[in-house]
């Protein structure tokens, strides 16, 4: 019987542990069951105003990233996205400028169609804004099922399911977020670590249930430092989503619809110029 060495035991036992823990990781089944909920969200930006002493007038295109939160067609993203970022109205940095969103489009992973969506709501102190699409023709949204919940602690480690930038495809990839502490102020959040600590993303436990939702942070006082990612509670997140679907539907309803493209105009038919008789010829 050939006895092992014991750098060649602990070699193994490592090994042996590694390809269990590759084995318990829930990476690959969070991209199968929640990547559907992850869309891109694209407009047109009309940014207006001066700075520095000078005036522009530009228009460019953004692409972000989107959550589905509810399946009517009902999507979540970072406000900062669409207009004027938040770091930009910090204590006296103050810029008179404008962004209006305009032409939102809401594309699923999959489906090339662009989908016609308005800006239904924001909310401005979690840096939230509200995508609702005008109509879903007959087809389905998945949605985060926010009543499949999980309370976080300190030391835990969630993960986000978001998407690379079109040029990779739309590609869904699971990152990691570290829970590394607790804050009380300016509300009850979680602090985060790591790459997937993105908002406005909800995180999964490795069963696949919400621990809450990514947001953006500033502090309060005066010492506010910068923005900092953090974990803000699904029972706040939900309360916001629930009055943020209701105000984007009442501005659907009063939103003047597309128009639609007139039809090509045909072309009436020419008749045929009636020939004349060559002079001279029979009559």
């Amino acid at each position: 019987m050939r006895i092992r060495s014991l750098p060649s035991c602990v070699a193994l036992a490592a090994a042996l542990l590694a390809a269990g823990a590759a084995a318990d990781a829930p990476h690959g089944k969070l991209i199968e069951t929640r990547a559907a909920t992850v869309v891109t969200v694209k407009a047109a930006l009309k940014i207006a105003g001066s700075m520095g002493g000078r005036s522009f007038d530009q228009e460019r295109e953004m692409t972000a990233s989107g959550v589905v939160v509810d399946s009517c067609g009902f999507i979540m993203m970072n406000s900062d996205a669409i207009s004027v970022p938040r770091f930009f109205r910090r204590g006296n940095q103050q810029h008179d400028f404008k962004v209006t969103p305009t032409n939102l489009r809401v594309i699923f992973p999959g489906d090339e169609t662009e989908y016609p969506a308005i800006l239904g709501a924001t909310d401005s102190k979690l840096g939230l804004a509200f995508v609702l699409i005008r109509d879903l023709k007959g087809r389905n949204a998945a949605a985060v099922d926010l009543t499949n919940v999980v309370e976080p602690k300190v030391g835990d480690t969630l993960y986000a399911v978001t998407r690379l930038e079109q040029g990779f495809d739309y590609a869904p990839v699971c990152d990691e977020a570290k829970v590394v502490g607790h804050v009380t102020k300016p509300r009850s959040m979680w602090v985060l670590q790591g790459g997937g600590a993105d908002s406005p993303h909800p995180l999964y436990n490795a069963d696949g249930a919400v621990a809450g939702i990514v947001i953006y942070q500033e502090g309060v006082g005066d010492e506010q430092g910068g923005f900092r990612p953090f974990l803000l509670p699904l029972k706040i997140a939900t309360g916001t989503i629930e009055r943020a679907l209701k105000t984007s539907k009442q501005a659907l309803e009063e939103a003047p619809k597309e128009e639609e493209k007139p039809a090509e105009e045909k072309k009436p038919e020419e008749k045929p110029a009636e020939e004349k008789p060559a002079e001279g010829g029979d009559k």
